[in-house]
């Protein structure tokens, strides 16, 4: 709890630009004033530069370059409990389906039994996200589950694919397993790329690299990994439909053997588990039987997808769009079938930052799953999808997102001339409809019913609904930032 408060509190302030008071923020998150002012103080100490600085009267305000310098060290954002339990985890999942002992754990970490107790439950816990189980027998701890949930843990939790869009940072995360398997597998990365003469974009090249460095881990432990692939005749058809790339994932796993200088063919089963990951992503356009009927679904689903956003959002976007989303929503088909996670490092953001759009691309969502019967879209999903939708919004022009501005001060004359002048010229999204005196507001209120923003040089005497921003008679570059941003928030409402 004291970790999500934390996170809430960056998050309100990274969505509701400059300063925010104390007692805005608690409204907001459903806490008392005085537990914001701790647990910023508290944030503040765990970072080298303050992340959020504060304004006598005016709140506090976060200092976004500090915050990106250090959002992803995880000497910030990981405690030691938190970094016990994922290093507990991570030996679980790659040890997977074998057991560890307890007593192992116990020696190398330096705790007790009852520390290590606790840590069960935590995990247990994480894990259900991914339908695994921790089982304890006797002294031993083990994870069960399919293959492909303790595949897609891994991916997020061994290398923390989640928390980036760079396949270069996540050498950061390999911490004790050997470098050279990061080279290695980058490797197989560029000739699969260079095979199918192709570019592998994000998120779908974190995805293979991972799948990759994930197999090295496990194999070079356990010399082999034994276990059947889910569905494998399924697989066997749409191999056969794709040749090329099947020949490609074969010369992956040989190199692999020969790099780990295990047994001939002793890895051959990997070669449909890596087919499945290029086959989910956009390597290849290629319509074959195998697949045609998917192409079909993933016309149907994609229309469906631009009538219900269109729909609760009351907005329309370009015909262009189908073309532009049918892709990845067939890759997107082929990945739930197959059950294939593809973490979204950019979901939280897109949470904060388009969360009209992601509520209506989940609501889609669900609909699209009952619709055509396709199994659980997740937010990860859900959330790639939203910025096909966002990318099209925010190309529609401007005057649709222009707001309405009404500028008051003292007399009405003189200073709102400038004020308006100074407007114009600098902030093309803003419309002035009027100007005038303090002492006209309330008939200025009834008059126009359609002001988005009250610009005053003034406290205005009555109470509105509609927000008021006050300026310097002016116009200061302290006053223009606050103005920018008042019009932001009334844009992103909308």
């Amino acid at each position: 709890m004291v970790k999500d408060l934390n996170q809430s509190i960056i998050n309100y302030l990274k969505v509701n630009h400059g300063f925010n008071s104390s007692a805005k923020i608690s409204q907001k998150l459903n806490v008392s004033r005085k537990t914001i002012i701790r647990r910023i103080n508290q944030l503040n100490q765990n970072f080298p530069e303050k992340i959020i600085i504060s304004k006598r009267s005016k709140g506090f305000e976060l200092v976004y370059q500090n915050y990106l310098k250090y959002e992803n060290k995880k000497s910030a954002a990981f405690s030691e409990i938190n970094e016990r339990q994922e290093n507990i985890l991570t030996r679980l999942l790659i040890a997977s389906p074998k057991a560890v002992s307890i007593t192992d754990i116990i020696n190398s970490l330096y705790v007790s039994e009852a520390v290590i107790q606790n840590d069960e439950k935590m995990i247990s816990a994480k894990i259900k996200r991914w339908n695994l189980s921790l089982i304890r027998k006797q002294r031993f701890l083990s994870i069960k589950g399919t293959e492909k949930n303790i595949r897609n843990a891994m991916i997020e939790v061994v290398l923390h694919v989640n928390n980036t869009t760079e396949i270069s940072s996540l050498r950061n995360s390999i911490g004790q397993y050997d470098d050279q398997d990061f080279d290695f597998a980058l490797e197989q990365l560029k000739l699969a790329m260079k095979s199918l003469n192709n570019n592998l974009p994000y998120p779908y090249n974190i995805n293979f690299f991972t799948h990759i460095y994930i197999l090295l881990s496990r194999a070079r432990k356990f010399k082999s990994v034994n276990y059947s692939v889910e569905s494998k005749s399924s697989i066997t058809r749409k191999s056969k439909a794709n040749p090329e790339i099947f020949k490609i994932c074969q010369k992956i796993i040989k190199n692999i053997e020969n790099y780990l200088n295990v047994q001939p063919l002793s890895l051959e089963v990997e070669t449909y588990y890596l087919f499945e990951y290029l086959i989910s992503s956009r390597f290849s356009e290629k319509k074959s039987e195998i697949t045609s009927d998917d192409y079909k679904l993933a016309e149907r689903v994609s229309q469906e997808y631009i009538t219900l956003v269109s729909q609760f959002l009351n907005t329309g976007f370009s015909k262009y769009i189908l073309n532009d989303i049918k892709n990845h929503i067939f890759s997107m088909i082929i990945r739930l079938k197959m059950q294939v996670s593809l973490p979204n490092a950019l979901l939280n953001d897109i949470k904060l930052e388009y969360e009209k759009v992601f509520e209506a691309s989940k609501l889609a969502s669900k609909q699209v799953e009952r619709e055509f019967h396709l199994p659980e879209i997740s937010d990860n999903e859900t959330g790639f999808i939203c910025l096909y939708f966002v990318k099209y919004i925010e190309a529609q022009p401007r005057r649709n997102k222009r707001v309405r501005v009404y500028i008051i001060c003292t007399t009405g004359i003189g200073t709102s001339e400038i004020i308006s002048t100074k407007i114009r010229k600098l902030m093309p999204d803003l419309k002035v409809i009027g100007l005038g005196s303090n002492l006209e507001i309330e008939d200025i209120l009834k008059k126009h019913k359609n002001i988005d923003l009250l610009i005053s040089t003034v406290p205005l005497s009555v109470k509105t609904n509609v927000p008021v921003e006050l300026v310097s008679a002016f116009l200061t570059k302290e006053d223009e930032k606050n103005v920018r941003q008042a019009v932001y928030r009334i844009q992103k409402q909308r």
